[in-house]
Order: C-alpha cells, then sequence, then structure tokens
C-alpha cells in the first residue's frame, strides 16, 4: 500500500522528472521528514483563535520554520523558485487520491490557499538567504 508520501513524490516526479535529482537514491529519510512537516503545519494551523494571541517558541512558530525551511531549499538543495507550484500541484494531487470525496471543493481551496502562504514564506526565506 502506498503511503501519502510515497504518492506524493511519485506524482512530482512524473510532473516534473528532472526533480528526482535534486533527492537522494533512498527516500525513507525524505518521506518522513515531509509527512513531519505536514503535520506540524496542519497542528499549527489547527490552532484555536485565542492561541494566535499567545507567544509561541520559535521552534513552534509556524512562520519562523517556515522561513528557516526556504532558507534550506534554496541555500543547501538548490530548489528552484520555479518549484513551487509543481510541488503545490503534487500536494493537492496527493490529497485528493488520499481523501477522495472527503477533499471537497472547500477543502481543497483552504488547503491551495495554505500552500499557497507556505511556497510565499519559503521563497522570502530563500531570497533573504540569498541577499545575506
Amino acid at each position: 500500500m502506498e503511503t501519502a508520501s510515497d504518492l506524493f513524490y511519485k506524482r512530482l516526479f512524473e510532473l516534473q522528472p528532472a526533480y528526482r535529482d535534486l533527492f537522494p537514491p533512498d527516500m525513507t529519510a525524505q518521506k518522513r521528514k515531509l509527512m513531519v512537516t505536514l503535520a506540524f503545519v496542519v497542528k499549527s494551523a489547527d490552532w484555536a483563535a485565542d492561541d494566535w494571541a499567545e507567544d509561541v517558541g520559535k521552534d513552534d512558530d509556524l512562520f519562523l520554520v517556515v522561513l528557516a525551511l526556504g532558507r534550506r531549499h534554496g541555500l543547501l538543495y538548490k530548489i528552484p523558485e520555479d518549484a513551487y507550484p509543481v510541488v503545490g500541484d503534487a500536494l493537492l494531487w496527493t490529497l485528493n487520491m488520499g481523501l477522495g470525496q472527503a477533499f471537497t471543493q472547500e477543502a481543497r481551496a483552504a488547503w491551495a490557499k495554505l500552500y499557497g502562504l507556505l511556497s510565499s514564506i519559503m521563497v522570502m526565506g530563500t531570497r533573504q538567504a540569498a541577499n545575506a
């Protein structure tokens, strides 16, 4: 049985076969990182309204974590900015495949909006690091 991370990377490499060269041959750790990151994003986005006003540690701050992720993707992994829309397409496809009818138009729109925000923050991190 394929997991969400299996489906995601399979779809990403179908959409953009050249991206396969950006990853190690053994994708086990990478797939685990993807799932941990997605779990963190979901947990962060699911805070109660009152929680958003509270101070959080830098390791729990969604903005700071995603900004740092963007820096790493740009500086260390040399991920081009034009990769983000393709990754978004692969993510939405994966969610649709995994959730089926539960992935309603509302859910799709929410995930698309969330991914757009996250990818914008990652690009900011990449650009910030490049200008430092």
